[in-house]
């Protein structure tokens, strides 16, 4: 059976990536019709949160750092 897997997006305030970071991830969650959710967590250091790159997106266990592809996301939401 699937296990729902905890999707969090880390950002700064500042970051020119974050944005375009995000709208790749939730045109990659829409395709599921809303089977996936994830949270979008902005932090204020680098190294907060084990986070040593902005954007940074963790699909459970599975790191992306930088902008996604795509394939990253769907390849983390199934492996």
């Amino acid at each position: 059976m699937y296990e729902m897997k905890e999707i969090l997006l880390y950002t700064t305030e500042d970051c020119p990536y974050c944005n375009i970071a995000e709208d790749i991830l939730k045109k990659v969650l829409e395709e599921y019709g809303g089977l996936f959710n994830y949270k979008s967590i902005e932090i204020k250091t680098e190294n907060q949160f084990n986070v040593s790159s902005i954007p940074t997106i963790f699909v459970g266990k599975t790191r992306i750092e930088g902008l996604p592809e795509r394939e990253q996301i769907h390849a983390a939401l199934f492996s």
